[in-house]
């Protein structure tokens, strides 16, 4: 019995509300409930629609279908629509049930159908099913002598006082009797007909819920309508082709899924929605005249036929432009845009394999790409390196011999993980002032890390190398040393990054993934950048203390006693698991939250949160955002946080919302540094200090700040405090 009522409550309930949220494109319960409410106005054809929904989730549970697909209401939406039209146009009987549990089937049938198929090529099949089975029951239905259309439509005062009675009769009435302008009455009609209604409460109730759930959808609402009206009235068509079901059903939720579902909101996807409007006016008449389609409804079809058209139109583009479709869809166009502009800048990373400096200690760039001696044409994305004293001399006594300048017989190292395709080995090293011309390269090794990813480094010196050619290296470990072959006039090293293994091969633009840039007499962060003709740099050298800390490795739990401004203290408890692509993730069983993270070596950092916001868990990513794992205390690492972890009721961020697609002046900075150790190299305590500060136009508009401290290789506590409130974590397992 248990089983059951978890079954209900995680599969059932979460899947049938969800199938009246996505008909918007959303996977919002508040919405679901609203929208559910209103198909009630109409009671056989909200009952209709309920049945259907819940009969189609019912199947596909018990048939084993995709759990993630039936929690989203994808493969039960149309169900819920076929009812709701059902239940408009038919009396209900026990024939009309049979119909209607019969049509539940088929939709989910061909909703399953269509999604295999359509999904092979990343589309989807929209409201395609609920259009073929309201054809596959209507239009037989006039040879059917046990089901007969409803009058109620008709009659709508008489539905409505069934409803509610005089007090919702009094209400609609009112309601309908407004004052309006006709293009928001059409407006608010259209949004109605969705649900196969046609009054001024129903669309009220519609946009005030698409509103409160997302800004960016309402105003599409209202662009796909404006622009299905101008058109139609510029071209002079027949206002027939202008229903308020065409509008609603077709215009509207054209504009919503090409403007800002499918695609990331921005004047590019807005401009797509609009264009695609006037497509769409065409194609709807188009149909309308075509022999055989001209008594039969097209409800949605337009629609869903050229949206997929235009996804698929889409997918086909080589380079993908301004224009960007949605990759991880959350279901808001928010967050979709919110998500997408931090991810491009977090987690651009994840496009490049780590490469680290092939060199211990601090080297000077003396040819940077596009070098002025030897950097150049297919070869200019390469670096030289030297080492220099103070005074940015690179030999002492004297320049006339190898052995005088300070990088020569120094170690070279593996950049990355790798195996060696070829090792040159048999060339003498230049007197400082000559070079060999000859024998371009001097002596090279040449290491593949990834498929079409290679490094060369050269110039190095004869008999000096620790590896052969086939030999596996790892990251850090000594290939050879330093030396002067080559067309090399002085001893210097030579890097550069490639396509193929042959030395000398054409040179690839690529990042190394941290390193340590000289400014004055203190050092700067850089991560995944190239750096230039004069930096000094040198390799990360990572801290045993932070890097145990934050080495969350799957299986382990994670136990925190914390209070919330000195209240009763509560016990948190969190696991990390990894998900079938790899990813690690923290799990709090209580919040049911989830806090997915990187560790690369260098740094520690979250990468998404879903769950409560009130959570302990929450807080903790709020505060270990973003971690260098180095004990430098003079660097500071900076970030930003996604704006949608800002709680959604927040007026300012409303307001946000509608001006995100085309300027972002509202940001939430995040930033990390030691700010207390009790040693400079081997540290066994080490404070952490964090501060967010969210800033409206660049002025800040309010600032948290918290700790973390370290000990005994693990975090041993951890606090953050807004204006009104201070959260503090001890670590139990302590």
């Amino acid at each position: 019995m248990h089983r059951v009522f978890k079954n209900i409550e995680d599969t059932l309930i979460p899947s049938t509300l969800n199938s009246y949220s996505v008909i918007f494109f959303f996977n919002n319960r508040l919405f679901a409930v609203i929208l559910m409410l209103a198909t009630f106005f109409n009671v056989t054809a909200g009952l209709s629609g309920f049945i259907a929904a819940l009969t189609a989730v019912i199947i596909a549970d018990r048939m084993g279908f995709d759990k993630v697909l039936l929690k989203q209401g994808v493969l039960s939406f149309n169900a819920l629509l076929a009812g709701i039209g059902l239940g408009t146009f038919y009396e209900p009987g026990l024939v009309f049930f049979a119909l209607l549990l019969l049509a539940s089937l088929i939709s989910l049938m061909i909703s399953v159908v269509m999604s295999g198929f359509l999904g092979r090529y990343g589309l989807p099949f929209l409201s395609i099913p609920f259009v073929f089975t309201l054809w596959i029951i209507i239009l037989p239905s006039g040879q059917l002598t046990n089901i007969g259309l409803t009058q109620r439509n008709v009659f709508w005062i008489n539905e409505m006082y069934s409803v509610g009675g005089k007090p919702l009769l009094d209400l609609f009435q009112t309601i309908d009797n407004l004052p309006l302008n006709k293009l928001v009455t059409t407006y608010l009609r259209s949004l109605s007909s969705i649900i196969f209604q046609d009054n001024l409460l129903t669309g009220i109730l519609i946009a005030f819920a698409i509103f409160i759930t997302s800004r960016i959808t309402f105003f599409l609402t209202i662009l796909g309508f404006i622009s299905a009206y101008i058109f139609a009235h510029f071209i002079g068509a027949d206002m027939a082709s202008m229903s308020f079901y065409n509008i609603g059903a077709n215009y509207v939720l054209l504009a919503i899924a090409a403007g800002g579902f499918f695609t990331i909101p921005s004047k590019y996807s807005y401009l797509w929605a609009v264009v695609l409007i006037p497509i769409l006016s065409m194609f709807i008449l188009f149909l309308r005249n075509l022999p055989g389609f001209n008594d039969l409804p097209m409800f949605s079809l337009p629609f869903s036929i050229i949206s997929i058209t235009f996804l698929y139109f889409l997918g086909l583009r080589i380079y993908p432009g301004k224009l960007k479709t949605t990759v991880i869809q959350h279901y808001s166009p928010e967050v979709n845009l919110y998500t997408f502009i931090n991810d491009s800048d977090r987690l651009s990373v994840f496009r490049f394999l780590p490469l680290h400096l092939p060199f211990w200690g601090e080297w000077t760039i003396s040819q940077g790409y596009n070098g002025k001696h030897t950097h150049k044409g297919d070869w200019k994305d390469a670096l030289d390196t030297i080492l220099t004293d103070e005074n940015g001399k690179q030999y002492s006594p004297t320049p006339y011999k190898n052995e005088s300048y300070y990088c020569y017989n120094k170690p070279v190292i593996a950049p990355a993980d790798g195996t060696v395709m070829d090792i040159i080995d048999n060339i003498d090293d230049n007197e400082p002032g000559k070079i060999n011309t000859v024998q371009n390269w001097g002596n090279t090794i040449v290491i593949r890390h990834a498929d079409s990813l290679f490094t060369q480094i050269s110039h190095l010196k004869k008999g000096s190398f620790r590896k052969k050619k086939g030999d596996f290296v790892q990251n850090g470990e000594l290939l050879a040393l330093c030396g002067n072959s080559g067309r090399s006039p002085e001893p210097h090293l030579h890097f550069q990054v490639q396509t193929t293994p042959m030395a000398g091969s054409r040179t690839l633009k690529y990042p190394f993934s941290y390193y340590l840039k000289k400014n004055g007499d203190k050092w700067q962060l850089k991560s995944y950048s190239i750096p230039s003709e004069g930096d000094r740099i040198m390799n990360v050298t990572g801290d045993s203390l932070l890097k145990a800390s934050f080495d969350f490795q799957p299986g382990m739990i994670l136990r925190f006693s914390y209070s919330v401004n000195n209240s009763e203290k509560k016990i948190a408890k969190w696991e990390v698991f990894t998900d079938a692509f790899n990813n690690k993730y923290f799990f709090c069983q209580d919040s049911q939250s989830y806090a997915y993270f990187v560790n690369d070596g260098t740094m520690f950092y979250f990468t998404a949160f879903y769950g409560d916001q009130k959570s302990l868990l929450f807080h903790f990513y709020l505060t270990a955002y973003k971690i260098f794992l180095g004990h430098y205390p003079e660097i500071e690492i900076n970030d930003r946080f996604p704006l949608h972890i800002i709680k959604r009721n927040s007026i300012s961020l409303w307001v946000h919302d509608l001006a995100a697609p085309f300027h972002q002046y509202l940001k939430v900075n995040y930033t990390s540094k030691v700010i207390q150790s009790d040693s400079a190299l081997n540290p066994a305590f080490i404070e952490l200090g964090i501060k967010i500060t969210r800033s409206v136009f660049s002025k800040l508009n309010s600032e948290f700040t918290g700790k973390i401290t370290l000990g005994n290789k693990r975090i041993s506590e951890f606090t953050i405090e807004t204006s009104n409130t201070r959260i503090c974590a001890q670590n139990t397992d302590i």
